[in-house]
């Protein structure tokens, strides 16, 4: 049992893949023994819960007593270093780029050391921003990545004293079995993921229109509420244009996806960047047949050996991805087969194995002990 006390940042914790990590560590941590609260700067819609030992602290109250951007962005700052000053903890761990960069400032002079987390990729999150970039590359202490692409971007400073750790799969999904419907020809297809340009829905769409004929009795099923202003109208638009409604359905947020997922013949993953998809891991674990675009930051190649686990697409590709389609709702053994090789991904995930890579990880850290990776 430890008496160390970890603090975590997040912006908030909606239900978002490295919300869901957050939550999970933070649960974790504070079940062997640390002292464990959480900073986010909003309460979302919807949001995960929290262990009864995890302490929560909202700063939204104190960012509506200010009037103007600048007056909000200074004084936000201002009373998360004065936050971390009060709960004095051994470590404090941020995940996301604006928090990574916010610790990183907001923590001058602070001999507190800071764990980062990168979670998609660099060339977005972090490259319009170098100066930023900069500061939080000085600062922390370590960096867990989760992909080898991801972790080239940084300078190599951070990166010999940072760590590839993946994301934890969540336990309901190893616990479920993939259920191949007799017949592929009457099944669905699924995709998971924020309704939004990045994870491009509407290149899937495109290429289930070149193949639905073949497959008359196929669906397809997007899971996800919109984050991009419009872009669910765009789908609509497009499904209505090329007579599709009847066969594309919009399923919003589900909190039984497991179950969702044990009936379909086909998971598709057509984003145009990631970092290391939960999804896509999901999908996997349960034994899924997957195709995923092959997009930086490396995440889908980082999970799936193409042609053996999987099916790696080029990004934006509409005839690559409607082939790779065409073949596994086809080809039912190789299906099957991928679907099987998938499943390893649950194995190298669990929620225990990767939790205690992190314990390890922030230990060093904690002890001044981080050995060049």
């Amino acid at each position: 049992m430890s008496s160390r006390k970890i603090l975590f940042h997040i912006n908030s914790l909606g239900k978002g893949g490295a919300e869901r990590v957050v939550s999970l560590l933070a649960d974790y941590f504070a079940k062997e023994g640390y002292q464990v609260k959480i900073i986010t700067l909003w309460r979302a819609e919807e949001e995960y819960e929290l262990s009864p030992a995890v302490t929560r602290i909202n700063m939204e109250e104190l960012q509506r007593k200010r009037k103007g951007r600048i007056s909000r962005a200074v004084g936000r700052l201002w009373d998360f270093r004065m936050c971390i000053r009060r709960e004095k903890p051994d470590l404090v761990i941020s995940f996301c780029n604006k928090a990574n960069f916010r610790c990183a400032y907001a923590m001058l002079g602070m001999k507190i050391p800071l764990l980062v987390s990168v979670r998609n990729d660099p060339k977005v999150d972090y490259k319009p921003y170098p100066l930023a970039t900069r500061r939080m590359e000085k600062k922390a202490k370590g960096c867990v990545f989760q992909t080898s692409e991801a972790k080239n971007f940084f300078a190599s400073e951070l990166q010999k004293k940072s760590r590839l750790i993946m994301n934890p799969v969540n336990p309901k999904y190893l616990s479920e079995d993939n259920r191949w419907m007799d017949s592929p020809e009457k099944c669905h297809m699924i995709t998971v993921g924020r309704l939004s340009e990045q994870k491009n829905q509407l290149l899937l769409l495109r290429a289930f229109c070149q193949i639905m004929i073949k497959f008359p009795k196929v669906h397809v099923k997007l899971y996800g509420t919109e984050s991009n202003a419009g872009y669910q109208q765009k789908l609509i638009e497009y499904c209505r244009e090329n007579h599709m409604e009847e066969r594309v359905h919009f399923m919003g947020e589900s909190d039984r996806l497991e179950k969702e997922l044990q009936t379909a013949a086909l998971f598709v993953l057509p984003s145009d960047y990631e970092g290391l998809p939960n999804a896509l891991m999901e999908a996997m674990a349960m034994g899924l047949p997957v195709i995923a675009t092959d997009c930086p930051c490396g995440g889908p190649a980082e999970l799936i050996r193409d042609g053996w686990s999987g099916i790696l697409t080029s990004v934006g590709d509409v005839e690559k991805l409607s082939k790779a389609m065409e073949k596994l709702l086809t080809e039912r053994g190789l299906a099957a087969q991928m679907g099987q090789h998938a499943r390893e991904i649950g194995r190298k995930a669990s929620p225990e194995q990767i939790c205690r890579q992190w314990e390890t990880y922030a230990e060093e850290i904690m002890a001044g002990e981080v050995s060049h990776a």
